[in-house]
């Protein structure tokens, strides 16, 4: 906002952007502005710093530009708001209050989160909000949530409610697969009914367990988004919607299937098959992420893998976005025939100034497969620890 005459009084706020070609209600928080000024001038500036170039990319449709004194509660939920009544109900044991980052770093450096505690209560302690409004579910059926969670395996449910009538609900639950770190956590909507009507978020944190209201039962949560896509990133345990883009090499051969193999630490729904063909000694497949891997701080994989037999070599490898020389690897060997193990692989030692963004795999590096039972081999749950 400008002044007319006098372009030096004026008032500016930045934003990003969280969604791709769908339309988002963008907020400005003007509470800092000097309101004895006069401001007559709209200005508007997409990508401030970057060049455009008059293509696809840089053609920015806007609308309805009003001046409010409160913020109605609609996804997405971000908490950045200073200004926004966040009305968390607390239930039996739960606590949610919205705070300052205190684990600002990683994937999530935003500046205000929210915090539940879980106290004694009942086991299904938790908290919901209602929104402004209903979710709409006819075209974007994947929740995203950012959960930093003070240990790995603690369960997160998500669910929605029609605020009139809890009977007409749905819930996904998931596990948290790192601890003291935030992740994304994803809940795949797809199996709702886009008819019903949803207006309630709710929220339990290791539902069926008693907290007691320490850090072992403190969580934060940020970011709660409806999206119709997914980036492919870490963790891959490749339960959701998702394009998993393998790119084969050399005869190795990777797809997302049904678990074949359901059972003891491994009962999944989905798990990725990789049959080793003949073609090279060294077949295999790798992943591309939709982001440099993050390896400041953790720096373990773990991955379970199913083999049809022991000691079958398996070799984790990180590389470069365009150089393959830029590389880190480790091999181990499968302990177990026919039952689903967790394999190790210790990137300790990597160079964490190089980007890396490919996941490769390949079973039995330095004997050709022939594509039998031999050399298939399932995997899933890639992830650093």
């Amino acid at each position: 906002m400008e002044n007319a005459t006098n372009s030096g009084i004026n008032y500016e706020k930045e934003v990003t952007t969280t969604v791709a070609n769908g339309w988002e209600d963008l907020v400005f928080d003007y509470r800092g502005i000097n309101a004895a000024n006069s401001y007559h001038h709209i200005v508007l500036i997409f990508e401030l710093g970057i060049m455009g170039d008059g293509s696809s990319s840089f053609t920015f449709l806007f609308d309805d530009i009003r001046l409010v004194n409160s913020l109605p509660l609609s996804l997405p939920l971000d908490f950045e708001s200073t200004s926004t009544n966040y009305n968390w109900v607390n239930f039996d044991g739960g606590d949610v209050t919205v705070i300052n980052n205190s684990q600002s770093g990683g994937i999530n450096t935003s500046a205000r989160v929210a915090r539940m505690v879980k106290n004694a209560g009942q086991t299904w302690g938790g908290s919901f909000l209602t929104l402004s409004t209903s979710m709409d579910f006819s075209v974007n059926k994947i929740f995203r949530m950012k959960v930093f969670s003070p240990r790995a395996g603690a369960k997160v449910l998500l669910k929605v409610e029609n605020s009139a009538n809890s009977g007409m609900n749905y819930e996904k639950e998931v596990l948290t697969t790192v601890a003291n770190a935030w992740e994304d956590l994803v809940f795949d909507y797809s199996g709702i009914n886009a008819a019903n009507t949803y207006d309630r978020v709710v929220l339990i944190f290791d539902n069926g367990t008693m907290g007691n209201g320490s850090a072992n039962f403190t969580f934060l949560f940020d970011d709660i988004q409806l999206v119709n896509t997914v980036p492919v990133t870490l963790p891959l345990n490749f339960e959701y919607p998702i394009t998993y883009n393998w790119t084969d090499f050399d005869g190795g051969n990777v797809a997302v299937i049904n678990n074949p193999q359901s059972g003891g630490i491994n009962t999944s729904a989905k798990v990725a098959r990789m049959i080793k063909n003949a073609g090279q000694t060294w077949g295999g497949s790798y992943i591309t992420l939709a982001s440099p891997i993050d390896f400041s701080t953790l720096r373990t994989f773990k991955m379970k893998v199913f083999s049809p037999r022991a000691g079958a070599k398996v070799l984790l490898k990180v590389e470069n976005l365009t150089n393959g020389g830029i590389n880190y690897e480790k091999e181990v060997l499968t302990t177990v025939a026919n039952g689903w193990e967790e394999l190790t692989f210790d990137y300790s030692a990597i160079n964490t100034s190089n980007s890396y963004q490919k996941v490769v795999l390949i079973f039995d590096n330095g004997t050709m497969g022939d594509g039998s039972s031999n050399f298939t081999f399932y995997f899933d749950d890639i992830t650093l620890n």
